[in-house]
């Protein structure tokens, strides 16, 4: 018993020693384990299986150095006794290892000595060393394996141990975080977020955003319709880096204001007269030579070079084709082969006076004003662009599948040169009266931008928007007011 009571004390002033933490966070831990032994087969006896449990408790005394009191009860089939013993342990031991916070697994080595009774008698002195792993299962628990070899004082008390149990580090309870005030209650903090008092997604840093385009409505120049942050929110077709209703050309990608430049000499290619070749602005994107009437022709090859003018530079009052400097009647219309003045003459053999043919070098129909007829399946392909043509809903943007149709009304208007295209645009009866106006007629100006930027002469365009005052279907169903929602294309001749 007097060495018992020198162990404890032993382990009572390694225990006042300065504490490293049992993984440099936590200085204490608590173990219990279920024990199998055998006292046979190291004294030259049969193998003798016994078992018993363990509880021990372990402090850090130094870097990666755990000092430990296991105590240890068990049921033992020992040499030389037939009956069953009770026997009874406790060690001070010294485990080399750490249990890291972020290590799964925690392998140790130990020594140490320990005093064992029989029947809580017959004392005698034991000498433990070994090897263990330690599993993580949580931050502070642990599944522990174990074996040991025992050498005794007495003979034939040797014995090996394996042991199964759980490690638990003892610890404070983690304090309960302090939740940062958010008043909108939306998930981002008051300190984060750019609305407080509105509830918005994180993407829009705490705001409201109704196109869900990931910019707040605060600072979205189109809240309503969805557009990349380079944009200010605002939707931008061909990716330009221009928003659609800044871009003077959205369905080509451009730095010009949205428009392309070919020739890279700061005028767009739609506003240049020489688009493949570099030039200034002040002269229309040409070569710097001298304009002095500035009406796109050299001096070098004006034949007016002081009065502007579209044909070889010269002006034309009458608009006969006959330049003034040529024109033997300025200010009456007439004939190139004539020198300018009117007659009678047929020029394309239609039975048509030029005067009164509308088409006067295309032969037509006189009840058609001396101009072809519209073929048939021409109109039939304009009433199909009626319903081909579509835009973004509530919106006069195109859809991609609506160029096609619109490439074919071009070349329409190239096989009828002497026609004036009508655009009229329409809506169902939904929404205000004046808002499907307005929207009518941008859907019809849109379609008359492009067949301008298509190359058309504007004098051979028209357009027009009515609203919901000329439907063609009843409004109380879904598929009369997609009927309703149209743009219709009409070849007239003026």
């Amino acid at each position: 018993m007097r060495k018992l009571f020198l162990l404890i004390l032993l382990a009572v002033c390694l225990q006042t020693q300065p504490i490293r933490g049992q993984n440099q966070e936590f200085p204490n831990a608590v173990h219990a384990k279920l024990n199998f032994f055998d006292y046979g087969t190291l004294n030259d006896e049969d193998f003798r299986l016994s078992q018993g449990f363990e509880l021990g408790y372990f402090r850090n005394i130094a870097p990666f150095l755990n000092v430990g009191i296991p105590f240890k009860l068990g049921l033992a089939k020992l040499p030389g006794i037939t009956e069953n013993t009770v026997t009874t342990s406790l060690d001070l031991v010294f485990h080399l290892g750490n249990m890291r916070n972020d290590a799964k697994i925690s392998p140790y080595v130990f020594g140490g000595a320990g005093y064992f009774l029989e029947d809580f008698d017959n004392g005698h002195l034991q000498l433990p060393f070994g090897a263990g792993l330690n599993f993580r299962i949580s931050k502070y628990a642990f599944i522990n394996v174990q074996g040991e070899y025992r050498k005794a004082t007495n003979d034939l008390r040797d014995n090996v141990q394996l042991g199964a149990g759980f490690v638990y580090l003892l610890h404070k309870s983690d304090p309960k975080p302090v939740e940062a005030p958010d008043r909108d209650k939306d998930g981002v903090t008051d300190a984060l977020d750019k609305c407080p008092d509105k509830a918005g997604p994180a993407a829009a840093l705490g705001c409201p955003d109704a196109d869900f385009d990931g910019i707040g409505d605060n600072e979205d120049e189109c809240p309503y319709d969805a557009g990349p942050i380079d944009t200010k929110g605002c939707p931008d077709y061909d990716k330009d880096g221009f928003a659609d209703k800044d871009d003077e050309c959205p369905t080509e990608p451009g730095r010009w204001n949205g428009c392309p430049d070919t020739d890279f000499d700061g005028v767009p290619d739609k506003d240049d007269q020489c688009p493949t070749e570099a030039g200034t602005a002040d002269n229309n994107g040409c070569p710097d030579v001298k304009d002095s009437d500035g009406d796109g022709f050299a001096d070098k090859d004006d034949k007016c070079p002081d009065l502007a003018g579209s044909f070889d530079g010269c002006p034309d009052s009458d608009g006969d084709g006959v330049a003034d400097n040529l024109d033997k009647c300025p200010n009456a219309p007439g004939l190139p082969e004539n020198k300018g003045c009117p007659n009678e003459k047929d020029s394309d053999g239609d039975g048509v006076a030029d005067k009164n043919d509308k088409c006067p070098n295309t032969p037509g129909l006189a009840t058609n004003f001396g101009c072809p007829e519209v073929k048939q399946e021409t109109k039939e392909r304009l009433a199909f662009a009626t319903k081909a043509v579509q835009f973004e809903t509530g919106k006069a943007t195109l859809k991609n599948q609506s160029f096609g149709i619109l490439d074919e009304i071009v070349d329409i208007m190239r096989q009828y040169p002497d026609y004036t295209l009508s655009i009229s645009g329409h809506t169902d009866n939904v929404g205000d009266e004046r808002d499907n106006l307005r929207l009518s007629e941008s859907r019809a100006k849109t379609c008359y931008d492009y067949m301008k930027f298509r190359g058309i002469k504007t004098n051979r365009l028209r357009y027009a928007g009515f609203g919901e005052n000329r439907p063609i279907a009843e409004n109380d169903t879904r598929e009369g007011r997609e009927q309703n929602r149209r743009v219709e294309f009409e070849l007239i001749l003026e």
